[in-house]
């Protein structure tokens, strides 16, 4: 007796096939059935429990008239083991080159009355020498190779699109910068010319303070001494006199004094251009994106085959300058009236 593949030589039943699964146990017991599916060869007991099985109820067994005579018969024949989705307790044998569908016997019989169908088991013989096969080979090699060369490309890119994110990073943070520079030059011009503005004015009005004062001074005098003469009519006279003229360069005096007293008038007014930049939703920048594929045609990471262009707004990108400078920083003109 050998082992499970080649024909038994010695035994009890006379065509020299036994129970496979009770020669495990070591016993020797006749075959009674045979599984189309599972090759295997059963006695009455053991046919009896591969039926009732979940895995295996839905087998082709063959009774012992129909079954193979040996295990080494069984070794030459190709048996179609596939089970008819229509009709799960058929088996697969007949192909329909008219629809393009396999087919058990009662598929044939129902739908396939009027076609040339093929047995699979005729037809099978030479197909792995024939050119339907050799194709579809081709072309599963063909899709490893393609899915290869994506898995590359994907691989690729991963780095290519981390670069690119990088680069235009910097590049918005470098501008950012230069508008910031921009700005905090302007703020500071700014500041300087209100500072040298309200120091001009500071100038004048401590210099115009001891001019009033002064005539404030000489005009007391003058009070005065016409106060002290008031009994005396011919000292009065003469003081009058005198004063009538002193008031008169007093007078110029202080004309004077109110030509000069011309202080700025200032008021901060918006840049026109920075006010629209302000309400725009594009200020700063944009970002200009391609969606891009790869071809044969080009056969670097990232190539440019464009599909759609979509604009990131200033306020998409979440950057704005007026919540860094007040306004100050924003605006670049003053009008001094």
């Amino acid at each position: 007796m050998d082992v499970l593949g080649k024909t038994f030589q010695a035994g009890p039943s006379a065509d020299g096939t036994y129970c496979q699964p009770c020669e495990q146990d070591n016993e020797l017991l006749p075959a009674e059935a045979f599984c189309t599916v599972s090759k295997e060869f059963f006695c009455s007991e053991c046919a009896s429990l591969h039926r009732k099985q979940k895995m295996s109820r839905y087998h082709t067994l063959r009774n012992k008239s129909d079954m193979p005579t040996s295990i080494s018969v069984i070794e030459d024949e190709y048996e179609c083991t596939e089970l008819c989705e229509i009709h799960p307790k058929e088996n697969i044998k007949y192909f329909c080159p008219t629809h393009h569908t396999l087919n058990c016997g009662h598929c044939v019989v129902h739908n396939h009355r009027t076609c040339h169908v093929d047995v699979i088991s005729d037809v099978s013989k030479a197909f792995k020498d024939g050119q339907e096969y050799g194709d579809v080979m081709k072309a599963i090699a063909r899709l490893f190779e393609n899915i290869d060369s994506c898995a590359s490309d994907v691989e690729n890119n991963v780095e290519a699109v981390a670069k690119l994110g990088e680069n235009e990073i910097f590049k918005l943070g470098r501008y950012r910068e230069e508008v910031n520079k921009y700005f905090e030059e302007r703020q500071q011009a700014l500041l300087y010319l209100l500072e040298e503005i309200k120091r001009m004015d500071d100038e004048l009005l401590g210099s115009l303070k001891p001019k009033y004062t002064n005539l404030k001074s000489k005009l007391e005098e003058i009070n005065v001494k016409l106060e002290g003469q008031k009994n005396n009519m011919i000292q009065l006279f003469i003081e009058t006199k005198r004063a009538k003229k002193l008031l008169e360069v007093l007078q110029n005096d202080l004309a004077d004094i109110n030509k000069e007293h011309v202080v700025h008038y200032y008021e901060f007014r918006k840049d026109p251009a920075t006010d629209r930049l302000i309400a725009s939703d594009t200020g700063l920048g944009t970002l200009k994106t391609l969606r891009l594929s790869r071809t044969r045609s080009h056969p670097h990471p990232i190539s440019f085959l464009t599909y759609e262009v979509v604009y990131l707004t200033f306020n998409q990108i979440a950057i704005t300058f007026n919540e860094v400078f007040y306004k100050l920083t924003i605006y670049r003109q003053i009008n001094i009236k």
